[in-house]
């Protein structure tokens, strides 16, 4: 394996000791989080909200984490797919997926998946553009269902959250895909290659095209797109099962509006699966779309605990494989493709 393949798998290569230095980190950062909310929530409020604490909702909440992984899974197998993409055998496309699942082993999602990706035979260009698609698919997804919630919201009269909110949400994310796509499909070829900035603006434009790809034949990417919304739905119910665990019954809609606006940086795109980070901001969009400050706090933190921690000895688990991922290549995924890998996304601006 390469050294710059080592470097970019930073999380993946290191040490046993280096790997609990970071778990104790992220766990400082996500006990500080939450305790510097609860004092200015009031710690007898986060006391009397704790007091009231329902269990069963919480045994809801971890087995929704077990469906979004499923719907992770396809997305995932979607995106190595598509364009006669690398392959990497179920074995070690699970081994990757798990690991990213939590988001604790991504180092800041792009350095997991382009690992794997170069392993599995892509070229850094090729790995990139698929890691971006990745990252793209999971906040347009997203966007869409924000969207959806916003517009629910607004036409159901509800007062939480603020215009402020769900004026953005309603309004945006569809004229965005559609600007987005049509830049893809014009301009990708005159930046695809070439140096300097100007390349980067290319992988980002070539990323655009696989996802305009992936939502123009949906009957053979439609487990992958299905996939991705199955996960943001089940990590949704997960976070409000895990608040109505503390008392919170949020109407759907405007739950997924502070939801969607309090995870822009996602477990899989922040540094240490968003330890402390989404912490701190989600219970914030929650409190602002109706809910009390301490029952957010409380209701987040919980959430948090079982979408990072729950994961996390099953990431460990995987490092084997992906540490051997690079010398157990193969020339295509089983069931996934048919023909070995060539550099397809130079080759397929056009749907």
């Amino acid at each position: 394996m390469s050294d710059s393949r080592r470097s970019s798998a930073h999380h993946v290569d290191r040490k046993p000791v280096a790997l609990a230095a970071l778990v104790a980190l992220a766990a400082v950062l996500q006990v500080g989080a939450a305790v510097g909310l609860a004092f200015v929530a009031g710690f007898d409020d986060v006391r009397h909200v704790l007091a009231r604490v329902e269990w069963p909702w919480l045994v809801a909440s971890a087995a929704t984490l077990a469906v979004s992984f499923v719907g992770y899974y396809f997305t995932y197998r979607g995106i190595y797919r598509v364009d006669d993409g690398p392959g990497l055998s179920r074995p070690q496309l699970r081994a990757v997926v798990i690991a990213g699942f939590g988001g604790f082993l991504a180092h800041g999602g792009a350095a997991l998946d382009k690992y794997a990706l170069e392993g599995a035979g892509a070229d850094e260009r090729d790995a990139s553009v698929r890691v971006a698609a990745l990252g793209g698919l999971e906040h347009g997804i997203m966007a869409i269902g924000g969207c959806g919630a916003a517009i629910a919201v607004l036409v159901l009269g509800l007062h939480k959250p603020p215009m402020d909110f769900t004026l953005p949400w309603a309004i945006l994310p569809l004229p965005g895909f559609a600007i987005a796509f049509w830049a893809g499909g014009r301009y990708s070829d005159r930046f695809r290659d070439r140096p300097g900035w100007r390349g980067k603006v290319g992988v980002f434009l070539d990323c655009i095209v696989l996802v305009r790809t992936m939502f123009a034949q949906p009957v053979r990417y439609g487990p992958a797109l299905a996939g991705m919304a199955l996960f943001w739905v089940a990590d949704a119910f997960s976070a409000w099962a895990a608040l109505a665990a503390f008392g919170a019954r949020m109407n759907a809609a405007a739950f997924f509006v502070g939801y969607a606006t309090g995870m822009a940086f996602t477990r899989r795109t922040g540094p240490l699966g968003g330890a402390g980070f989404l912490a701190l901001f989600l219970p914030l969009t929650l409190w602002y779309s109706g809910i009390s400050l301490a029952t957010a706090v409380v209701g987040v933190f919980a959430y948090r605990v079982l979408s990072l921690w729950l994961p996390m000895p099953f990431a460990f688990a995987s490092l084997p494989r992906l540490r051997r991922i690079g010398e157990e290549q193969v020339p295509y995924a089983e069931g996934i493709g048919e023909t070995p890998h060539e550099p397809a996304l130079g080759r397929s601006a056009k749907p």
